[in-house]
């Protein structure tokens, strides 16, 4: 049996019961000094916290001899919590996962890979409204129009996110559809962050003219994705379906960058574009912003172009391409750092979706010499380097889910919408409850329920995988290759390329 597999099944009778009752002392909230989960933190942390004397007592004698043991299982580094917690503009958003991450040990206990108490960002789909045509579009936006939340419907979703789990959710994504399409985008955004940590948007850049970015940037948001699928107008326009959609996309990036807004180049990668992923990342270099690679998922539109998608050969080409630009990076911080005692240099500029990124990067780390993984939605960070097996690779349903534009809550933004995935709405249902018992949840969460096939005498799949505890492969694209079973193989996956020929192979 391998160590994870052991740990999942010795923890619950062993270490969990522990672990949930030392929590449980110090998950208080005080008349006086409020969250003592939080504030305890912050007092570990050397920050400066007033405390009344029972809450200093039990934050100094209990709780702080936690957080020391916890980092160093982690293998966390004190100074790096500091400065995220702390010292860094997105600390609140930092400390609410810390603090639903807490939670999650007392309500689920310790397991890999781990599901805290809430979803560390929710995905809201806001608008089916749409400008462009674009062949991927897993919500199949324009067209027709559909039932989606008020503006005051809309304020009750974000009320109830707020206080998610007693502590609130930590980062919110605007996406659609086109976010800007609708009327209320700007007042929405206000309002949401002014309840939650972090907020971004996700666009397809052709409405952020100059007016809208210094807009986006006055409601607060801290972070703008902006789509550009081509390095060329031809290959751009051609996948998102409308003439001209590449320059004004360019230039909503260099609005969204002119204001000061932390911004990203977000790219789809399939079979039309693959040439193009050294020009992407040259053209993020360029404009001084980070650069997101998207799954190719065959859903919603997607499903009717789904030759598209990459083979296993390919995705481990761009994968192995993202993931030298950040050990780059890496490299050049860590001489920076032996040789003056600090870097400037930004390593978190280079990021995948793709679940296998953690096992592939391990991979490509160790050709340099180094020992470090990186997670899927994440770059390499000092200090935090070795968490990739506690985030796990896909985190549908587990580290966050997705709203619909009227308010349905789905695992992922790629699963299809329907009775078997729709899990409950915002405004119908208890979220909370959702999150902690529904069947389909708990069955992405579960790594050791995944399954595998016997391919020309070889056993092929996620299932019998060792690293199926820091990947777990993209059960979005397992769903839809397998007609909706969650736990069956990423046929994407290079490990399961013999799987891949045998289902997709012989049709192309």
């Amino acid at each position: 049996m391998k160590r994870d597999t052991v740990e999942n099944a010795f923890f619950p009778i062993t270490v969990n019961p522990l672990l949930k009752g030392l929590i449980s002392r110090f998950d208080k909230e005080c008349p006086t000094d409020g969250n003592l989960l939080l504030n305890s933190l912050k007092d570990f942390l050397g920050a400066p916290v007033s405390l009344c004397p029972t809450c200093r007592h039990i934050s100094r004698r209990i709780a702080k001899p936690f957080y020391e043991l916890g980092s160093r299982f982690l293998r966390v580094e004190k100074e790096f919590m500091r400065n995220q917690f702390l010292n860094q503009e997105y600390g609140e958003a930092w400390l609410r996962g810390f603090g639903l991450m807490m939670k999650g040990v007392e309500k689920f206990g310790v397991r890999v890979p781990f599901t805290p108490a809430g979803p560390f960002e929710i995905v809201w789909n806001f608008t089916y409204q749409c400008n462009l045509r674009c062949k991927h579009c897993y919500e199949n936006a324009g067209g027709a129009k559909r039932p989606e939340l008020s503006t005051e419907e809309a304020k009750q979703v974000l009320d109830i996110l707020s206080k998610v789990a007693g502590i609130g959710l930590p980062a919110l994504s605007f996406s659609g559809g086109e976010p800007l399409a609708r009327r209320d985008f700007f007042e929405l955004a206000a309002y949401a962050k002014k309840h939650i940590g972090y907020v971004s948007i996700a666009s397809n850049g052709t409405l952020i003219t100059k007016d809208n970015a210094k807009r986006i940037k006055d409601s607060g948001i801290d972070y703008a994705e902006i789509s550009i699928d081509g390095a060329t107008p031809s290959v751009h326009d051609d996948f998102r379906g409308i003439p001209g959609a590449f320059e004004r996309a360019l230039e909503g990036v260099k609005n969204c960058v002119e204001e000061g807004i932390d911004t990203c180049i977000a790219t789809t990668i399939h079979r039309d574009n693959l040439s193009e992923l050294g020009k992407l990342i040259e053209l993020s270099k360029q404009l001084g912003v980070r650069f997101m690679h998207f799954n190719y998922i065959p859903t919603g539109r997607a499903k009717a172009y789904v030759e598209l998608d990459l083979t296993p050969d390919e995705r481990l080409h761009v994968l192995e391409t993202i993931g030298k630009e950040i050990i780059g990076l890496y490299l050049q911080a860590k001489e920076e750092e032996l040789k003056s005692g600090k870097s400037n240099v930004k390593v978190d500029r280079f990021f995948s979706t793709c679940p296998q990124y953690a096992s592939v990067m391990r991979e490509l780390s160790k050709r340099f010499g180094e020992k470090f993984m990186v997670e899927a939605h994440y770059a390499a960070k000092k200090g935090v380097e070795s968490v990739a097996n506690f985030l796990g690779g896909c985190g549908a349903g587990r580290l966050y889910c997705c709203l619909e534009p009227n308010g349905d809550i789905k695992p992922c933004v790629f699963f299809p919408t329907n009775k078997n995935t729709v899990l409950g709405n915002m405004l119908k249902d208890n979220f909370e409850e959702i999150w902690d018992k529904h069947p389909l949840l708990w069955k992405l969460r579960i790594r050791e329920k995944l399954e595998d096939y016997i391919v020309d005498g070889k056993r092929v799949g996620c299932g019998s995988c060792p690293d199926k505890y820091i990947c777990g492969g993209c059960r979005a694209r397992a769903y839809s290759y397998f007609n909706g079973n969650v736990n069956t193989p990423d046929i994407g996956c290079i490990h399961n390329k013999p799987l891949w020929e045998k289902i997709v192979g012989n049709k192309r």
